[in-house]
């Protein structure tokens, strides 16, 4: 294939050529003798299979393949450059791109406050970020379609680098009127009379019910199953349930009344939320800086190893 014999030394040293169309004048620019940029132009016709120059008098001229193969070189070292400057950039943690995975809670109420002060300090780096239930966001990390996620647990056996992040307090929710609202100390073994929302299957959060619940020995029983947090919050509003939610995701309903969190034996639930990679998955400057950046925004009591829930 002729792109296999195309020398870029020699396309270079014939650009030199022809643009002064002359190989006296091209010889001190590259510092060669003239016998060697004749011979590397040689070379280069003979892989081409044409005549790049001729000579009429004293004068050196390009021929009508030397004038095709002198507008080409222009572009094809124009992109050498510019490849050049991309590759410098991006050993920059300021350019680049950076793909992110998250949670449906964290990613909805914790990590665009955070994407959102990143930016200020690399406005130049294109962010993707995908919001996903646990097992999709699993699936992400592990096919290698996302640098890193922030989510809870991952699968014992998965081969990543784990870091924690924050702690996510899982907290029983009603409408302001239910028959637990207002009550302490409530006994779990209420909560085998309540109907529950419930997020769909291969939720970290439903999960986390459903264990809890049946190591209680409590049945669990399902008024609706809801796609997403906002929809659980208006449907318990509704009246139509209770439901377990994250606590990060109740600012506004509490302040305004529109829930109320019950005080339920074995609640709240505390998971964290952890910043994941894969163990071998090259980590680009932006994407290291970012990790950086992550942790240091971390919840300070989890870097110290040192849970506290009760101050939460």
């Amino acid at each position: 294939m002729l792109a296999h014999t195309l020398n870029l030394h020699q396309l270079y040293t014939f650009q030199i050529v022809a643009r002064h169309c002359s190989y006296v004048r091209a010889a001190e620019e590259l510092h060669f003798s003239q016998p060697a940029v004749s011979a590397q132009i040689r070379h280069l016709e003979n892989s081409l299979g044409v005549k790049l120059f001729e000579q009429i008098g004293r004068q050196t001229h390009l021929t009508q393949a030397g004038r095709e193969l002198y507008i080409y070189s222009q572009k094809i070292f124009s992109i050498i450059d510019e490849t050049v400057d991309i590759m410098d950039a991006l050993r920059s943690p300021h350019y680049g791109r950076l793909s992110f995975g998250a949670d449906t809670t964290v990613g909805s109420y914790v990590i665009p406050g955070l994407l959102g002060k990143f930016r200020q300090s690399f406005p130049a780096v294109e962010i993707s970020l995908e919001v996903l239930n646990r097992v999709s966001l699993i699936d992400a990390l592990l096919s290698n379609r996302v640098d890193m996620v922030v989510m809870g647990a991952v699968p014992d056996d998965a081969p990543v680098e784990i870091e924690p992040f924050a702690y996510n307090p899982l907290v029983l929710i009603a409408a302001p009127n239910h028959r637990l609202a207002g009550r302490a100390d409530i006994s779990i073994k209420e909560l085998g009379r309540e109907h529950f929302l419930l997020r769909e299957p291969g939720s970290g959060t439903r999960a986390a019910l459903e264990t809890t619940l049946k190591e209680a020995g409590v049945d669990l029983h399902i008024s609706m199953q809801v796609g997403n947090n906002s929809a659980i919050k208006q449907g318990v509003a509704a009246g139509l349930g209770i439901a377990l939610i994250s606590r990060v995701a109740l600012d506004m309903e509490l302040e305004t009344n529109r829930l109320t969190i019950l005080d339920v034996e074995s609640f709240p639930i505390m998971r964290q939320w952890r910043l994941i990679h894969l163990k071998d998955k090259y980590l680009s400057p932006t994407a290291h800086a970012f990790k950086a950046f992550v942790l240091e925004n971390a919840d300070r009591r989890l870097r110290r190893k040192q849970p506290d829930p009760a101050g939460i």
